[in-house]
Parts: structure tokens; C-alpha cells; sequence
């Protein structure tokens, strides 16, 4: 969740807003110390408090006089204060013990009379301030006399002090404004990942949405651009793959019914398995190109998958008996599946590993079984083919699945097949909603397990 949040493009960029709040308000508290300090406004407050001082001063008189103190009282919502020698008096019994009250002057105003030496200096200097339990008070210094104003009257219940309370809301609506404004700003980049990775994927019919014209909304669009052009060149690739496998269908034919005039016996042989091979590079391309299409059916049946292994085993590779070895579990294990796609799949992989496994190697191992954690009648089934070869590298572990790819750069009739096999095993594999994985070493041979699931997905 914290790594989420703090690779999260909108929390980077409301940090970004907060770090510039941050310094913004520092730097205007710091041009305003500096103004305050030496500038005209505090001159001017400082020149407005000395005359105000002044007046109250020669109002009061000194001695204080209390008439003149009851008088301001009566004008003024505030309560007024009168220590010194031979008077001890205040308009309200509530103020509080002096001592308790933290009076400060105002170094701002000190520091800039100071500087300036300017005449209202002398009255801010005697002149304090402070603040305690939600009042004002303000105390003036009059020789051996004091004169305390404190503001509301004790009389009066002093406003609450909402001033942080709402700072706190108004910060909290401001971040809520920044941080969904800038989850809507960045809204695309989440649809323009999701999209990237569907099409990633192979699916290139997906389409990102385009509701803004900014720079977000160009690029989502440039991405549906390109995945119409991909799409549109590989389905002119896969139609041309179609188109040349139903064309040389018929020179086939004719090919094989012409070699039948052939004398020559072994070169009728060659020839005959060269033509075997174009066939069924030709019907392993249709048939993968049918099971790439949205539209193509399962021709769905319920059967044993470990007997369905079995007859191919026995009916495919009968010669090959000693090279084998079949391992299946004593009970059924029913399958609801394409068969002869099925059978289809099993014979590539045992073909496979016979192609690559010595004459006089260990067998190739198939076993058939239910996934480990279900039961036989629910969970999956799995097919697993062994081999003791040479194994492979897995730079072409990792592409072997791919259409036309050999291991093998020079694609020599003695180290393989024609680079279609496994694709088309993947390819029946996910068509009934199952798997195909590859675990290979040099050396050691390779293991191909197929996932099947009981029935596959509608």
C-alpha cells in the first residue's frame, strides 16, 4: 500500500503542490518579517500605537483617575486595570493575578524604531502584549503606575478561538480539491496502462477511451492508432499464411499423384515424405489459425483422458514402444474436450520428445494425472512429457512456443521439426480454457505439462 502511494503519480504531484505551498508560505512570512522590520508599515502601525498610547495616557491622567477609567469602560468593551502607588482598582473582579499573564513587547516595532530612532519608539516601549484564556490584554507602563486593558469584558463569554479549527478544514478541502483534481488529470494514465497491457496481451481490439484533448488524450489516441495498424498487419499476414496453404493443396495433389509414375523407388520415398511434411505444415497452419479465430468451437465430447493418451500412444507410436513409458492413474479421469484436437496435442509432444531424445537414452516419460489439491472428479487435469535430450537454453525456453521458431538456426531436417508444433500445443491448450509450461536445463532434457481444466470455459 505505502509503495503504491508513493509511486503513485497523483501523490508525487500533490507533494509537488504541498512542497511549493510549504515554501511559498515561508517566503511570504519572510518578506513580510522584512517588511515589518524595515519598511513603511511598521512605521506606520508603530506611529498609530504611540499616538493611541498618548491619548489614553493623558486621558487617564497620571495619577490614574479612576472616573476617567470608568468612563472608557463604559464606551469601551473591555475591562480596565489601575496598578501603582495608592491605587489598586479594576472594573471587573474576573482579572486574573498579573503574574499568570505573559506579557511581551513587540520586538517587531522594537527593532524597527530602534533602527530608525523614531519618537513613537519611547511609547511601544512601555507598551506590552499578551494573550491568556481566549482574552486580549495590553499593559501600559506610566512611570511607577500601570494601566491593564483586557478585551471582552469578563462579563462577556469570549468567543471560541475557531481560527486553527478552520485553518485545519480549509487545508483539508483545499488537499481534497488538489488531490481529485489531479486524480481526474491523471484519470487517462491509468486507462492508457490498462490499455497497454491488454494490447501487450494480444488483445488489439481493445480500445482506450478518449474523452480529453490534451496531451493525455493524443496519446491514447496515437496507441489506438497503433494497435489498428498492428492489428491490420498481422491480419494481412494471417491471411496470406491461409491464403498460400489452400493454394498449394492442389500442386500437392498432383505432385503425389505424379510421383506414383515414378520407377525410381527411393527417390520416390524422399520425395513422398518431403510432400508429408508440406502437408502437414499446411494443415498444423490451418488448423492453427482456427484456433486463433473468436469464432472458432470446440467440437466438445466427454472422455478418459488417461485412455485418450493411451491410444495415441498405442496407435501413433507403435514402433516406438521401448521409447516409451506411460504412467496413469488406475481410475478415470474424465475430460470434457476437443478429442482429436487432443490427440493432436499428444502426438506433437511425444514427437518432440522422441526427436530429441538418443536411440539409446532413458524413454520418454508421459504421465497423466490429476492436479495435485483436487480431487478426481473437480480441479484439472495434466498431462506431462519428459524427455532426456540436450535440454535447452533459456534464451529459446522463452520463445520456443512462438510460430516458426527453431532452436536450431539453420532449421536442418535432422535437429527438428517445422517450428509449429509446441504453438499449436499452446494454442490447443488455452482454447480449452488450460496451459502449457516449459522447465528445461542443457544437459538434462526438457519437461512440457500441459493443465487442462475439467470442462472448459463457455
Amino acid at each position: 500500500m505505502i509503495r503504491q502511494i508513493v509511486h503513485s503519480l497523483s501523490a508525487r504531484l500533490l507533494g509537488v503542490f504541498l512542497i511549493t505551498s510549504i515554501v511559498y508560505g515561508v517566503a511570504s512570512r519572510y518578506t513580510f518579517d522584512v517588511v515589518w522590520g524595515t519598511g513603511y508599515l511598521s512605521e506606520v502601525v508603530g506611529g498609530h500605537m504611540a499616538l493611541y498610547i498618548d491619548y489614553v495616557l493623558e486621558d487617564i491622567g497620571n495619577p490614574p483617575r479612576i472616573e476617567r477609567a470608568e468612563a472608557i469602560v463604559r464606551k469601551v468593551p473591555m475591562d480596565v486595570m489601575l496598578r501603582g502607588p495608592g491605587i489598586d482598582w479594576a472594573s471587573s473582579p474576573g482579572f486574573p493575578p498579573l503574574e499568570e499573564i505573559p506579557f511581551r513587547r513587540s520586538q517587531g516595532l522594537l527593532r524597527s524604531g530602534g533602527k530608525d530612532g523614531a519618537g513613537w519608539a519611547q511609547m511601544v516601549q512601555i507598551t506590552e502584549f499578551a494573550r491568556h484564556h481566549r482574552r486580549s490584554f495590553v499593559r501600559i507602563s506610566d512611570g511607577d503606575y500601570q494601566i491593564i486593558f483586557a478585551a471582552p469584558k469578563f462579563a462577556d463569554t469570549p468567543q471560541a478561538d475557531l481560527t486553527t479549527p478552520i485553518i485545519g478544514v480549509l487545508a483539508i478541502i483545499v488537499l481534497a480539491g488538489c488531490y481529485f483534481s489531479v486524480r481526474w488529470l491523471v484519470r487517462p494514465i491509468r486507462w492508457i496502462q490498462e490499455g497497454a497491457a491488454r494490447i501487450g496481451q494480444g488483445d488489439l481490439s481493445y480500445r482506450i477511451p478518449t474523452t480529453r484533448r490534451d496531451d493525455l488524450g493524443e496519446l491514447a489516441a496515437d496507441i489506438n492508432r497503433m494497435a489498428d495498424d498492428v492489428g491490420q498487419m498481422l491480419e494481412a499476414k494471417r491471411q496470406l499464411l491461409l491464403a498460400i496453404s489452400h493454394e498449394l493443396r492442389s500442386p500437392l495433389t498432383r505432385a503425389k499423384v505424379a510421383l506414383e509414375f515414378l520407377d525410381d523407388e527411393g527417390i520416390k520415398a524422399n520425395l513422398m515424405q518431403d510432400i508429408r511434411e508440406m502437408e502437414r505444415l499446411i494443415a498444423d497452419l490451418l488448423e492453427s489459425e482456427r484456433l486463433n479465430t473468436r469464432h472458432s468451437k470446440l467440437q466438445l465430447g466427454t472422455f478418459d483422458l488417461g485412455e485418450l493418451v493411451a491410444n495415441v500412444l498405442e496407435e501413433e507410436f507403435a514402433g516406438h514402444a521401448g521409447q516409451l513409458r506411460l504412467e496413469r492413474p488406475a481410475t478415470a479421469l474424465p475430460l470434457e474436450g476437443d478429442a482429436a484436437r487432443l490427440r493432436l496435442l499428444v502426438r506433437n509432444l511425444v514427437e518432440n520428445g522422441l526427436r530429441y531424445t538418443p536411440a539409446d537414452g532413458q524413454p520418454v516419460e508421459v504421465r497423466v494425472a490429476a492436479s495435485r489439491g483436487c480431487g478426481v472428479a473437480e480441479g484439472a487435469c495434466e498431462i506431462h512429457v519428459r524427455d532426456h535430450g540436450r535440454g535447452m537454453s533459456a534464451h529459446d525456453l522463452a520463445r520456443v512456443t512462438q510460430p516458426f521458431y527453431r532452436a536450431d538456426p539453420a532449421r536442418s531436417r535432422a535437429t527438428g521439426g517445422l517450428g509449429l508444433g509446441l504453438y499449436l500445443c499452446r494454442r490447443i491448450a488455452e482454447a480449452h480454457g488450460g496451459s502449457l509450461l516449459l522447465s528445461s536445463e542443457l544437459g538434462k532434457g526438457t519437461e512440457v505439462s500441459v493443465q487442462l481444466p475439467r470442462r472448459p470455459p463457455a
